[in-house]
Order: structure tokens, then C-alpha cells, then sequence
């Protein structure tokens, strides 16, 4: 039997014809609305166009016309214009754009400056102060769509009989008097807490930035090399401010080489400069005569010591910061140095040793600011006086804030000016009476005459505030400038001695700031029994409850604590890898204040003294004494703590020692490593370099009974130590002291290098690669 075929049907079902259909006629749907989308938006982009062309060329209208001649019009209109012959440029763009109607309207509002020049207010300046106007342009434009939908559109200018236009060509001749235009630079106003702005009677005010940490590194690698700061000139505008001037400084320490410079800098680094110094008017690197003169610093060839952390910009601090002691013509970069010959100086474990010129190593520090953006030596800054200034109280509290009093900071502005103003520009060297000015009980500057501590506490913080006053040594062109304009303004009968205007003469024209130096200074108790008082040297940047010189009374008592900073730069630059002066002169004159403390009243204190001895560790380490409702920071010497009670002793008690392991740099030599250098491998030459090495010590001794009962974070920096003593007894001398051992568990943990970069030198066509910067793994 065959079986039967079956015949598949073909085709498409009416059902499917119907969808497929539906499905077409949506999208020609959609299709025709885009399209038609499309001509609408072109059509009113064709309209906005040809309205802000017609608003263009009214404005350029406006300022090729003579400023006398710039005034409000009438408004003109444009309804249904003929378009054979449209009457003026508001028909011609209606025409064009296919508008049926458009309006057009000029509105000019005029500014003069009032009586005392001050400010600008409406209306023309008063007679004598022409020049002193601008005019306020608005064009106003309206037109309705093919819809009769109203639109608006408008265009601002402002014009002055002072602008310079390409299409003014006649310039009136007054206008050589003026400064020529230049861009204008707004921003939020500068001043936050911490800052103190000095007016400069100009309605302009200068102001140090509070001084930030300059960092190298990355992540937990970063190591602290210097001091960033920027001095701003500003017109205060409301919440804004005009900044006139600004000057970036960093202040830095370095590890300097002979023989580093010269062809072992890049092509473009190698010429030395001359200093940087202040003209009158801003800063400019030297010009001698003749201008192909050498600076000193080529005599020397120096540069960065390979393998140091430092700032890049030790590049120009080795090469360039070097005097002639015998050029009495030129500027120097330490022109107030008290030295008589050449020299420089090393340092060894805190310790500064003659370096031999020419040959080694030695320390420096350096002001580079930003000249014609390049960054230039300048010469040293100096401090004239280093002030502590009363801090705000709070709740009846004294000195809760590390920010001054308005009261104490008007008198500290009004001090300032009144040393400037000194200045005559007649001599290079700075008024020597800057501290007696201070001290003058007049001024009321040194209050509040005692900071009172209600009673003991391991928590009421109180804060001060110091300040620095620095001055540039006024090299000629600077004298002359002041010289200068101080005959011009006397001349008029202006800028007399003993005037009340000459402050706002002469304070344009010095190189001066006043820094925040509160986290900088070093700061120290006269008695670390009643007080304790930090000095870290952390450099934080919270100017309200900056960690310099915060002071916690420890005990009932009397005591000052003391601010301390050195005169030039190495007192600014704050450095973990230099950490002291740069010469045997820096620590020789320091500028210092103080504040006395008054803990508890006038009660003396029932509690005892013992002393603690840490044989081997580390020289920063932490010592706390705990015993119930009684526990502060024991005080003292490296290795002898003083520790200053609330308790009658003997007592049971505790004892906790922090932070004492940790690292130090060890110069180690290296060879064959690979480090990148734009984009690529290469293979550095053998040197030496500082590796972070990790000493990680355990208590292995204690005296007096004690024993160990608890150790925290083991093998890092953080680790904590704490000892129990059944009885602890006092001591009124160091004869008798709990002594603790601390020794390495294992031997030094050197860092192992994550990565690395090099620096290029070429010398005749020899490329030889050097290290620039080392990151760290630290298992720490």
C-alpha cells in the first residue's frame, strides 16, 4: 500500500499581512514625527541664529562707537515688515528668519566711582574721577514663533573710554596713564580660619595660605619634605575677592652632592641661576651686568644625592643656593649670613660637621617660588618676630581653639604696619625693634597674661596660636622702588613721616608675609611635671585644634609653654629626613614666646614623682603611667621619663610604652636594578640608597617586680606595652628609676623595593641612569 504524501502549504496568512502591515505603519508613523521634529528644531535653530547674529552686531556696534556715544535707545520693532525693502537690521533679521514678529531694545546703565574711589555706584563718577566709569550694556530681544509663542534672548557687554579695542585705532592720549588691561582672576574669597589678611590701604589685602605639608610618595610610602604656602594680594569683593598677586612658595630641606650637577642634570637643568628677589613689585630672578655672568653655583656643580627622598625641586636647592663671599655687587641668596667665607655642612645622626667644598655631602634648605612659572631659588626668608597670640575662649573656657581673637588679631595687624612702616627704603636691613614693638604693654599683644586650667585632666586640651612675621632683606631695586614712591605721594603732601596714611604707602611695596606657625614651631614645657605639651611636628592642617603646641595640665602647678622657631629657613621647612638646621648658625639665634599655664589653682598637689629608665630602643618612644583615675604622659630625656603623679605613692600601677618600634633609613648599596624611565625599563647604575629598615623590638627586662600583660599589634609601628607593678614608689631624683630593656626580637627588617624610577644622564652621547624615587613594600 503506498502511503499517502502530504503537500506543505505555502505563503503568508492574512493574520501575518495584518500584523506585518500594523508594524510598518508604525514605523513610517514614527519616521514622519522625527522627520518632522527635525525641520521644527532646524527651523528654531535657524531663528536663534540669525537672532544672535543681529544682537552681535549691535554689540560690536556699540563698541566701535565713541564711549560718549553709548546710550540707551528706543525700542525697535519689527511686525510683519516688508521684506522688499526691510527699514533697518530688526525688519532684515525678521525677513530672514521668517518671523513675523521681533523687537529689539538697548538698555545702557552707567557706573562712576564714588568720592573716596572705593567703589563703583550708579550713576556718572563725580568731577575729577572721569576715567573712573564704565558703561552697563543690555540688548534685549524678543520675537513670537509660528506658534505666536513669545521667546527672549539677551546680551551683555560693558564698555569704558579706558578699553583698547581693535576697532578704536584713536586712543585719547590720557589713556597712557593707565595700566593696560590684563585678565582678571576671581575666585571664592581666600581668607579661612587661620589666615590673618593685612590691608594694604590700597583696598587690596595680602594673606599667607596656612602652611601645608609637601609629600613624596605614595600611600602609606609618603615621606614629609618641606612646607608649601602661597601669599595672595586680593581686592576683597563681597564673598569673592580679585586676586592680584599670587606667589607659591615651598620651603624645603635638602641632601645636597658636589659634583652632582652640572652634565648629570638633564640639558635644560644644568645652568645655575641667580637668586630670585623681590623688585618692588614681585619677584624676578637676578639680571647682573653683564647679563652673561656666571652665578656662583656653577663653581660648585652640585645636585640632589642619588638615593635620598626628597623634593624634585632639590634639583634647583643644590645647584643654584651658593653665595660668593667675595662679590659685593650681586645679590646673594643669604645676604644677612654672618659668615665670612664659603662653606657648607653635613649631617650625621643630628650632628653638623664641616663638609669639604667641592667634594661630599652636605645639607641645605631653600625658599623656591614660582617665577614666570618656573620654579626659582629665592633669596632666604627671615623672621622678625615670632608671636603666640591669645586663642579664642568658648563656653568660658580659655584657649578651647587654635584660632586668635578678633581683638588679639586687630592688634597683631596694627603691629604689623606699624613696624613696616618703618621701612624708607634708604637701608637693606630690617628695623631691629620688632620684639620691643611687641612687647610694648600698650599694644596689649602679650595676653592673656596666664591661661587658666581648672583642674587636672588627660583630655581638656587647650591650643595657641603662633605667628610669624618674615621680611625679605631689601635688595637695590626694591629700595628703589620704595624710595620712589614715597617721593611721588610726599610730593603731594601724602605719605608724611608719622602720618596716619604712611603704613598704606609703603606695605605695596615690601616682600613680607606673616605664616601660621603653629604647626611648625618647636614647642616644649618648662616644667613636663604640670604640663604636657606636643610637639610632634606633624604638620596637620586643621588650623581650630592644630596638634603644635596643644597643652594638657598634668599636674596643679605653674608652668609656661614655649614656642620656639628658627630665624630663616630651615625654621619653615618641615623635613622628616632633615630634621635640624643646615649650618652652626641656625640654632644659635632662635626667636621665641611663651604661655603660662595655671593647672588647678593655687592648691599644690598631694601626688608623687617616679622616673622610668628605657635601656636600647628607640630615642622617640612613648611612655604613659596608669593608675586609677590617674593616667598622663611621663616627660623627660631620651632614655629617662619623669613621670609626675595625682596619686600618694607607693601604689599598685601600670606602666604602657608606645611607639618604640620603628624604622630608620639605612644607606645600603644596590646593584642591577631595574627601574622606568618614560615608559620603559633600564637598568640603574650601582649607588647607594637610604632603604627603610624596621627595628622590632620587645621588652626583655623590667625592674621593680614588674611583668608584662599585654601586648598590642605585635610587629608593627603601633605596637603597645603594657607592664604591671604590685607597688610603684616614688623617686624625687633620678637615682632609683624602674628600669625597662627593649631589644631587637629579630634582626632589622630591610624594605623591599615595589617599584622604581630613574632619571637620565647623557654625558657626550654616554646614557647612563641613576634612581629619581623608590616606592617601598614595608611589611610594617
Amino acid at each position: 500500500m503506498r502511503n499517502p504524501s502530504f503537500k506543505r502549504v505555502a505563503g503568508f496568512s492574512l493574520l501575518e499581512v495584518l500584523v506585518a502591515v500594523v508594524l510598518l505603519a508604525t514605523g513610517l508613523l514614527a519616521l514622519a514625527a522625527l522627520q518632522g521634529s527635525l525641520a521644527r528644531n532646524s527651523a528654531e535653530a535657524k531663528v536663534r541664529s540669525r537672532i544672535v547674529a543681529m544682537m552681535a552686531a549691535e554689540l560690536d556696534n556699540v563698541r566701535s562707537s565713541a564711549y560718549t556715544n553709548v546710550a540707551t535707545t528706543a525700542k525697535v520693532t519689527a511686525s510683519n515688515p516688508d521684506c522688499t525693502a526691510p527699514a533697518n537690521d530688526v525688519e532684515r533679521a525678521a525677513c530672514e528668519a521668517g518671523l513675523g514678529y521681533v523687537e529689539m531694545t538697548r538698555t545702557v546703565t552707567e557706573f562712576g566711582s564714588n568720592a573716596g574711589d572705593t567703589a563703583f555706584v550708579q550713576g556718572a563718577a563725580p568731577a575729577g574721577n572721569t576715567d573712573a566709569e564704565f558703561r552697563n550694556v543690555v540688548i534685549d530681544v524678543k520675537w513670537d514663533d509660528a506658534h505666536g509663542v513669545r521667546h527672549t534672548l539677551n546680551s551683555r557687554t560693558v564698555v569704558s573710554e579706558l578699553a583698547l579695542d581693535s576697532n578704536s585705532p584713536i586712543v585719547d592720549e590720557d589713556s597712557a596713564n593707565h595700566v593696560p588691561p590684563k585678565a582678571v582672576v576671581r575666585q571664592a574669597n581666600p581668607v579661612t580660619a587661620g589666615m590673618i589678611p593685612i590691608a594694604l590701604g590700597n583696598g587690596d589685602s595680602t594673606a599667607a595660605s596656612n602652611p601645608t605639608p609637601e609629600l613624596v610618595g605614595k600611600n602609606q610610602n609618603q615621606t614629609l619634605v618641606g612646607t608649601r604656602f602661597n601669599v595672595l594680594t586680593y581686592t576683597p569683593s563681597g564673598s569673592l575677592a580679585i586676586i592680584q598677586q599670587r606667589i607659591e612658595n615651598e620651603v624645603i630641606k635638602c641632601t645636597c652632592e658636589y659634583g652632582a650637577g652640572g652634565t648629570n642634570l638633564g640639558e635644560i637643568y644644568r645652568t645655575p641661576q641667580w637668586p630670585a628677589i623681590w623688585t618692588g613689585s614681585r619677584y624676578d630672578v637676578h639680571a647682573p651686568d653683564p647679563l652673561d655672568k656666571s652665578a656662583p653655583g656653577k663653581t660648585w656643580s652640585s645636585g640632589p644625592k642619588a638615593g635620598v627622598t626628597q623634593s624634585p625641586l632639590c634639583q634647583e636647592c643644590c645647584r643654584d643656593h651658593h653665595d660668593d663671599f667675595a662679590n659685593n655687587t650681586d645679590p646673594r641668596f643669604d645676604p644677612e649670613s654672618t659668615a665670612s667665607v664659603y662653606g657648607k655642612f653635613n649631617d650625621t645622626a643630628g650632628t653638623l660637621s664641616a663638609a669639604t667644598p667641592g667634594s661630599g655631602t652636605y645639607v641645605d634648605s631653600c625658599r623656591v617660588i614660582r617665577v614666570d612659572g618656573m620654579w626659582r631659588v629665592a633669596s632666604d626668608m627671615y623672621n622678625r618676630n615670632l608671636a603666640l597670640l591669645e586663642t579664642e575662649t568658648i563656653s568660658s573656657v580659655q584657649a578651647k581653639t587654635g584660632l586668635p581673637t578678633t581683638s588679639a588679631t586687630n592688634k597683631y595687624t596694627t603691629y604689623v604696619k606699624d613696624y613696616l612702616q618703618q621701612y624708607d627704603g634708604t637701608s637693606a636691613s630690617a628695623p631691629t625693634n620688632a620684639q620691643s614693638m611687641f612687647d610694648d604693654t600698650a599694644r596689649q599683644l602679650n595676653l592673656p597674661d596666664e591661661v587658666v586650667i581648672g583642674q587636672v585632666s588627660n583630655s581638656d586640651n587647650r591650643y595657641l596660636h603662633a605667628r610669624g612675621l618674615y621680611v625679605d632683606h631689601l635688595e637695590k631695586l626694591a629700595r628703589e622702588a620704595l624710595t620712589d614712591a614715597l617721593a611721588s605721594r610726599r610730593a603731594n603732601g601724602q605719605c608724611l613721616a608719622g602720618g596716619a596714611d604712611l603704613a598704606d604707602c609703603v606695605l605695596p611695596y615690601l616682600p613680607f608675609t606673616t605664616v601660621n606657625l603653629t604647626e611648625i614651631a618647636k614647642w616644649n614645657a618648662s616644667s613636663t611635671a604640670t604640663l604636657n605639651v606636643n610637639n610632634d611636628g606633624e604638620l596637620a592642617t586643621e588650623p581650630t585644634q592644630p596638634k603644635g603646641g596643644r597643652t594638657l595640665g598634668i599636674k596643679i602647678g605653674k608652668a609656661d609653654t614655649e614656642a620656639k622657631i628658627r630665624h630663616s629657613n630651615s625654621g619653615v621647612a618641615v623635613s622628616t629626613v632633615v630634621k635640624g638646621g643646615i649650618d652652626t648658625t641656625d640654632d644659635q639665634v632662635l626667636l621665641t614666646d611663651k604661655q603660662t599655664f595655671n593647672v588647678g589653682g593655687t592648691t599644690t598637689s598631694n601626688g608623687d614623682d617616679f622616673y622610668v629608665q628605657i635601656n636600647g630602643g628607640p630615642a622617640n618612644y612613648v611612655l604613659f603611667y596608669i593608675f586609677p583615675s590617674d593616667e598622663q604622659n611621663c616627660q623627660g630625656s631620651v632614655h629617662l621619663r619623669q613621670c609626675s603623679t595625682n596619686t600618694t605613692l607607693p601604689a599598685p600601677g601600670s606602666i604602657r610604652l608606645e611607639s618604640y618600634s620603628g624604622e630608620e633609613l639605612v644607606t645600603t648599596a644596590i646593584s642591577g636594578w631595574q627601574c622606568q624611565y618614560n615608559n620603559k625599563t633600564v637598568t640603574v647604575s650601582d649607588t647607594s640608597v637610604q632603604v627603610p629598615t624596621f627595628h622590632n623590638y620587645e621588652v626583655s627586662s623590667i625592674s621593680n617586680g614588674g611583668s608584662v600583660t599585654l601586648v598590642e599589634n605585635p610587629g608593627l609601628t603601633t605596637e603597645e606595652t603594657t607592664i604591671q607593678f604590685p607597688s610603684i614608689t616614688t623617686s624625687n631624683d633620678n637615682l632609683n628609676p624602674i628600669v625597662i630593656g627593649l631589644t631587637d626580637q629579630v634582626a632589622p627588617i630591610p624594605a623591599t623595593m615595589a617599584s622604581c624610577t630613574a632619571t637620565e644622564i647623557n654625558n657626550k652621547g654616554n646614557k647612563t641612569y641613576w634612581i629619581e624615587s623608590v616606592s617601598w613594600n614595608k611589611t610594617w
